[in-house]
């Protein structure tokens, strides 16, 4: 197949177009596609993760132990901080863009054979990563779901094992109003005979859409911890022991995910989390456990007051700066909207600034001034946003900050 990659300035226009085709689920687009470009799914086996929160970070850990364990590894992931290219990341680098230029041009040009497909921006950034994966030889993919899991476009790689982690609600105007209904609509990543596990979850009737979809197919993953962050961690190493991974210290750097070490604010002990719904906010604030300057930004929610509920009595947030992401597939959030619903739920000490660079300059003012640290939280799009700062400010090498872990030896 050509992937000598001739005039990719008409695909990335393209691929930038196709945002404003929001969410279409269905694998009819998909499957087709596929068949024009070779089905590259079935060079490689996958393993498949879905859930409401921690997928992203199960998958990162798990191309990590992977990685350690002699195995190229190709990661697909959405959405991504700063450039498209981290949806396809290899070996824990996001792939070079020449390489998902070539691929782009590749399924740009199925695309218009009769009749013509008009996939969405997460069908083409998945399709387009698949090529690279083939391209790359990789061993094996793990694959992050888009949404959903039953209709999303991901359930149609080549897996030999699916995961699931928490089960909340978000996405309910799509996914269903229930847990049940969500459960059901994650839980159909299941394929007959390969082996699903789950996080163990609370609810009977939850882990009953489970249990009758996977039958003696279903694992149950109960962790120890109670972190997020952590319970990835552990989630991770139970399935690379069944995989029959060694498993050894390993780093992982999930950058607005996870523990990092960048310097957001030089001489600041700086939490940057990318928690946008009322589960993970409220996973973030559970482990608070200093003073500190907030700065939060988002985007659009179907109650505004459910998601930021979670702050309410939080005593230690002494200081709280609104902004508002500039990019991003959804609409960001009036900042005097979240101001308002804030102060209704105990914050005080309340202002709004919408320029960025104005924005850190005053969180640093002021954790300095009050002797706390400081937490930026909310919409992915806005970590993005300051990590770009960030690389910008201090000359850094954005494909080094965007390798989460070290290169297979």
């Amino acid at each position: 197949m050509d992937l000598t990659g001739r005039g990719i300035q008409a695909p990335k226009i393209w691929l930038k177009k196709s945002i404003s085709s929001g969410i279409k689920l269905g694998l009819n687009n998909c499957t087709e596609m596929l068949n024009r470009l070779g089905n590259p799914q079935k060079k490689f086996s996958s393993i498949h993760v879905a859930g409401t929160n921690g997928k992203g970070s199960l998958c990162a850990n798990l191309s990590a132990i992977g990685s350690k364990n002699g195995l190229l590894v190709g990661l697909f992931s959405s959405p991504h901080l700063i450039t498209v290219e981290e949806r396809a990341r290899i070996d824990g680098r996001p792939v070079s863009s020449d390489l998902f230029n070539r691929c782009l041009s590749l399924v740009h040009e199925v695309s218009l054979i009769e009749p013509i497909i008009e996939p969405t921006y997460f069908e083409i950034t998945f399709l387009t990563s698949l090529l690279a994966f083939s391209e790359s030889k990789i061993d094996i993919a793990i694959i992050e779901t888009g949404l959903g899991g039953r209709l999303d476009s991901t359930r149609l790689v080549e897996a030999q094992l699916c995961a699931i982690t928490t089960i909340s609600k978000d996405h309910s105007e799509i996914l269903g109003e229930t847990l049940v209904e969500i459960a059901s609509e994650k839980a159909h990543i299941y394929r007959p005979n390969i082996p699903l596990f789950s996080l163990f979850h609370s609810d009977y009737d939850v882990r009953e859409v489970f249990t009758k979809i996977a039958g003696s197919d279903l694992k149950w993953f109960n962790p120890r911890s109670l972190k997020a962050w952590d319970i990835s961690k552990e989630y991770a190493i139970y399935i690379a022991n069944y995989l029959g991974w060694k498993i050894d210290d390993y780093q992982l750097n999930w950058l607005g995910r996870s523990e990092d070490n960048i310097s957001w604010i030089p001489g600041i002990r700086c939490r940057v989390s990318a928690a946008h719904n009322i589960e993970s906010i409220e996973n973030e604030l559970n482990s608070l456990d200093e003073e500190v300057v907030m700065l939060i930004g988002m985007t659009s929610k179907p109650d505004i007051y459910e998601t930021l509920s979670p702050f309410r009595g939080q005593s230690r947030i002494l200081h709280t700066i609104v902004t508002e992401p500039s990019k991003g597939r959804k609409r960001p959030i009036d900042p005097q909207n979240i101001l308002d619903e804030l102060e209704k739920l105990g914050l005080s000490e309340l202002e709004i600034i919408y320029d960025l660079h104005d924005a850190i300059t005053k969180l640093e003012i002021i954790a300095k001034k009050l002797d706390c640290s400081v937490l930026i939280i909310g919409s992915i799009y806005l970590v993005g946003e300051i990590m770009n700062y960030v690389i910008v400010r201090d000359s850094l090498d954005m494909y080094d900050i965007l390798t989460i872990h070290p290169p297979l030896k």
